[in-house]
């Protein structure tokens, strides 16, 4: 440990070792990861535990992968240490963290795999979570990958008062593959990227100038010639090492007397694509589960109903997925038009919102989780029709709820399917804005119009306003953003006819994510891997 920590004299160094022997892990201040209820100490003293290692955890300890391939001997008693911990004091909680990764390995490394990056990348969110995809911290991370608000949004996972992505535990496997590839990048070495995934790439970035070092390992080294600012934190300088030590643990689960984990089995649940304004308790109901079974599969939605703004995902048991899907197809967008707003005054209340909007008390409470009251501050969600302002409230009067407002007839809408009539989008005018002030939902005109991004519309414009219903497919696949909704973490269906033209230096993960669809998604419609890809070959990218 000394060698690693580096030498600031015999003060500095008894003071070091006394943190590091009675520190434990609190919220993680850093840009990244820590804090989780259920981890234990990340700074493990070395004379922790002095029991000798068998032959075979020798040799489980000496096995090595991509990553942990040339770990300099300065390193390896923080390796020790932490290996030693997990195999011995630390052995309950690493069985719990093995058994548990199981229901995401298999996704997570075969999103690595299909980067080319080193799969057991997946052992990460051991360290962060021990793969509690709900884990939070003091310091505001959450997730499985414990990303903080700003890196979360960064990478692309949607936190507002619909949803919080961050607990979407394959869309969180996505974002960080994001992240530690461009991490990768930036230090063309996985320990250091690894390091800076807990640290920040800034503080790594300033600690390898200041120590003039060309990894985290030498950083280590010389930690102890930067100021008190510049140095990297203790915990940061063992996260690498307890990484090291779980990924050789996880490597070696059988000979070191764990029960077995099956790394590539993918987990049995179906990714559906809800369309904005599904009734999600509902959907439980309709799929056979009790709405705390669901949730558990979907702890990402914060609310009973979707995103009544875009198409959304939600996860059901693959025995559950054919009466999801029906449910999908036949109820989802009940809600499109309605809205969260925030209740103005105490005198507000659900009787008053719903002569003010034509819908029924119990439909409002339905909505909101079946809460009874409401009050002052807080956000609801209402017809997009409710005036929620105060004034609106001091005019409410006495008497019963209105009955649901009517749309119009099919006859004056154009019939079934068909059009009413054509809107020229005007300066200052939304997709959302036409959708109500025609009556329809911004998934149907989506899908009148085959616009797959709602943002991306032009003054000008011309729009078809749709009929009453639309095509059931057409519509649920247009407000899907262009895709069939379903498929298995990300299959859909083929069919498309979306192309694009293969160019010099794409992948099949850059083509991917510029089209919001799976590698496997590409393979399986084009019967092609990365390694039969070719440039010019025009590959199905939709599959509309």
């Amino acid at each position: 440990m000394k060698a690693f920590c580096g030498k600031r004299g015999s003060g500095h160094l008894l003071l070091l070792c006394a943190v590091l022997a009675t520190l434990l892990l609190s919220a993680c201040s850093s840009r990244q990861g820590g804090g989780q209820s259920d981890m234990p100490a990340l700074l493990i003293p070395e004379n922790e535990d002095s029991e000798p290692l068998t032959s075979t955890e020798v040799a489980a300890l000496k096995s090595t992968g991509q990553i942990d391939r040339n770990v300099p001997a300065s390193a390896m008693p923080a390796v020790t240490a932490q290996y030693k911990h997990f195999l011995h004091k630390g052995r309950r909680t690493m069985e719990i963290f093995s058994q548990r990764s199981g229901n995401y390995l298999g996704y997570a490394r075969r999103v690595f795999r299909s980067r080319g990056m080193p799969e057991e990348l997946a052992y990460l969110a051991i360290v962060e979570s021990g793969y509690r995809a709900d884990a939070k911290s003091r310091a505001g991370a959450a997730g499985a990958w414990q990303f903080m608000p700003y890196t979360g949004m960064k990478y692309g996972l949607t936190q507002d008062w619909w949803m919080d992505e961050r607990l979407d535990p394959y869309k969180a496997t996505e974002a960080a593959a994001d992240y530690l590839q461009k991490l990768y990048g930036d230090f063309r070495d996985w320990p250091t990227a690894i390091a800076a995934y807990n640290a920040g790439e800034g503080k790594m970035r300033r600690a390898k100038e200041g120590t003039g070092a060309r990894n985290f390992y030498e950083v280590c080294e010389r930690n102890a010639r930067l100021d008190d600012k510049a140095q990297l934190r203790p915990e940061t300088m063992q996260y690498v090492p307890r990484f090291v030590a779980i990924s050789k643990i996880m490597r070696n689960l059988g000979p070191l007397g764990f029960a077995p984990v099956n790394h590539d089995a993918m987990p049995q649940v179906e990714r559906l694509t809800a369309r904005p304004g599904t009734d999600l308790m509902a959907l439980s109901k309709a799929s056979g589960m009790s709405w705390s079974d669901f949730q558990s599969y979907n702890m990402h939605h914060l609310q009973p109903i979707s995103s009544t703004e875009r198409s959304t995902f939600v996860y059901v048991p693959r025995v559950r997925s054919a009466q999801a899907q029906a449910f999908l197809q036949r109820s989802g967008g009940a809600y499109a038009s309605w809205r969260p707003a925030r209740v103005a005054t105490s005198a507000d209340s659900w009787d008053k919102i719903a002569r003010r909007s034509g819908v029924s008390v119990a439909q409002l409470r339905a909505a909101n989780g079946g809460k009874s009251k409401i009050y002052r501050g807080e956000t609801v969600l209402v017809p997009r029709s409710a005036d929620m302002s105060e004034r609106a409230v001091a005019a409410a009067g006495g008497g019963k709820a209105a009955p649901a407002a009517k749309r119009p007839s099919r006859a004056k809408r154009g019939g079934e399917g068909s059009p009413v009539g054509v809107h020229v989008l005007a300066s200052g005018e939304t997709l959302y804005g036409v959708a109500r002030k025609y009556g329809v939902s911004l998934g149907e005109l989506q899908a009148a119009n085959d616009i797959d991004n709602p943002g991306k519309v032009r003054v000008g414009q011309k729009l078809r306003i749709p009929g009453a219903k639309q095509s059931a497919g057409r519509a649920i696949a247009q407000a899907a953003g262009g895709k069939n909704p379903s498929g298995s973490l990300g299959k859909r269906k083929s069919g498309g006819s979306k192309t694009y033209v293969v160019k010099a230096n794409d992948s099949l993960w850059n083509i991917a994510r510029q089209y919001n669809v799976s590698v496997d998604d590409l393979k399986r419609w084009n019967d092609v891997d990365e390694r039969s890809l070719r440039v010019g070959a025009t590959l199905v990218v939709s599959a509309r």
